[in-house]
């Protein structure tokens, strides 16, 4: 059963959408996904419909809008905010974090960042970033990544339509090393999922996230996939299925 949800954010209100779990049981644990650059909670619909399928019977899932394109910092703070509204209201035994891409930095940050009421039981992350640099001199180009740091504003102008990229957007991916702190996580679920011919975030960097966590890890590539999972999102949504269903 999906239900609409509006809360008053750091920078503005937050919208997203709660599917309520079929199974009375289910709804003592909540799956709260976070969605990458320039995306959406519904990530071209196939994110909301794997949220209505865990939904039918496994746990909760609570999915959200960032602000379009904000910087780092403010998408640890909205995701925060969205923890506090999932706690407080749902009161859930168990909080699973679910990140695709530039949402799974954030949910590393919000996890790892020292403040253990924003730490999950567990984390997926689903083609994510272990060098927040390398990403986005290939998400950006080089030329426009260093033309930030020196202040200039990056237009986007592309399939996914025009974007204006402030360069404090750049300059704030410096204040947070994903990697180091990924080696704060010791102890919980951890599944990392990741395209085999991601162009976008390496596959070499899920290797790097699998080796320096800790916890109870497991390391799938999708194989022959890009950085969307385009031709294996299914197969992706089953494992997050079934990793919910060992840990729930």
């Amino acid at each position: 059963m999906r239900q609409n949800f509006t809360i008053a954010g750091p920078f503005g209100k937050l919208s997203g959408v709660i599917n309520l779990c079929g199974e009375e049981l289910g709804r003592r644990h909540v799956l709260v996904m976070a969605h990458g650059f320039r995306g959406s909670m519904d990530g071209a619909g196939r994110a909301a419909t794997l949220a209505d399928e865990i939904g039918e019977n496994i746990c909760s899932v609570v999915r959200f809008n960032f602000s379009w394109c904000t910087m780092l910092s403010n998408q640890v703070a909205e995701l925060k905010a969205v923890l506090d509204f999932v706690r407080e209201t749902m009161q859930p035994e168990k909080v699973f974090l679910l990140g695709r891409s530039f949402g799974g930095a954030t949910c590393i940050v919000t996890a790892c960042g020292g403040e253990n009421a924003y730490r999950p039981y567990g984390m997926v992350l689903w083609s994510a970033p272990n060098s927040l640099k390398q990403t986005f001199i290939q998400v950006l180009g080089e030329d426009a990544f260093q033309e930030a740091l020196h202040g200039k504003t990056i237009v986007l102008d592309d399939e996914r339509g025009h974007d204006e990229i402030p360069a404090a957007f750049v300059t704030d991916l410096f204040h947070y090393d994903v990697a180091e702190l990924l080696k704060k996580w010791k102890k919980g679920p951890l599944l990392i999922i990741h395209g085999e011919n991601d162009t976008t975030v390496t596959p070499d960097q899920a290797k790097e996230n699998f080796e320096i966590a800790g916890g109870e890890k497991q390391l799938h590539y999708m194989e022959g996939d890009n950085h969307h999972l385009d031709l294996r999102f299914k197969e992706a949504g089953e494992l997050v299925k079934s990793w919910l269903k060992k840990n729930i």
